[in-house]
C-alpha cells in the first residue's frame, strides 16, 4: 500500500482494499492496519524532507476516495447519531473521514461535518440537531488547546465529546463512543 500510494498508484490501492475487503477484513481493519501506517510513513518521510509535500496530498486524495468507495451504509436500526469534526486551524481531514467510516460500520448514523469546523458552529449544530455523541479530531498540536475547549463546552452543553488524538486506533474511538452514549 505505501508503494502504490507514493506512486499515485490509484489502481493497485483500490484493488488492495477490495481483495482485503472481499476476504472478510472489516473497515477498522483496513483502515487500521493497511492505510494508516503507510500515511504515518508518508507524513514522516515529508516531515523528514524525504518528500514532497505533493506526494502526501496525492496519497491523501487517494484515501479519501477510496473511503468513499468502502463508507458502509448498515441496515437495521442505529445506535445514534455521531457527530465527527475538527476544530478551527485543523485542516486535516482525512482523520474524520476514517473516524466517520468506522463509525458508519460500527452502525452509528454519522452527521461528518470535516475539518476546519469554528466552534461556535459545531456547538449550533449540536443544539439543532439530536446528537448523540460529538468526536473532534484533533491532529494539529496547534489546535490542541481549542479542540479541548470547545469539547468542554459541549459537555456543558449536555452534548458528551469523545477528543480524538493521534496515535489512538479506531477500535478505541469505537468503545469511546459508545461509552459516551451510554453515560
Amino acid at each position: 500500500m505505501h508503494d502504490a500510494l507514493v506512486s499515485g498508484d490509484e489502481r493497485t490501492a483500490r484493488a488492495i482494499v477490495r481483495t482485503l475487503r472481499s476476504e472478510g477484513t472489516s473497515i477498522t481493519g483496513v483502515v487500521q492496519q493497511v492505510i494508516v501506517p503507510p500515511l504515518v510513513r508518508i507524513g514522516q518521510a515529508w516531515e523528514d524532507d524525504e518528500l514532497e509535500i505533493w506526494v502526501e496530498h496525492r496519497a491523501s486524495a487517494i484515501v479519501e476516495r477510496i473511503l468513499g468507495e468502502i463508507a458502509p451504509n448498515p441496515r437495521g436500526r442505529r445506535r445514534g447519531t455521531v457527530v465527527v469534526a475538527s476544530v478551527s486551524g485543523d485542516h486535516h481531514s482525512l482523520p474524520t473521514s476514517m473516524a466517520a467510516v468506522t463509525l458508519r460500520a460500527d452502525n452509528w448514523h454519522v452527521e461528518h461535518l470535516g475539518a476546519d469546523m469554528p466552534p461556535d458552529e459545531l456547538l449550533r449544530f449540536c443544539a439543532e440537531y439530536d446528537i448523540d455523541v460529538v468526536v473532534i479530531s484533533s491532529t494539529n498540536p496547534g489546535t490542541a488547546e481549542l479542540a479541548a475547549e470547545t469539547a468542554q463546552r459541549l459537555e456543558e452543553a449536555g452534548t458528551p465529546c469523545v477528543l480524538g488524538a493521534p496515535g489512538r486506533t479506531l477500535d478505541d474511538l469505537v468503545s469511546e463512543v459508545r461509552t459516551a452514549a451510554a453515560a
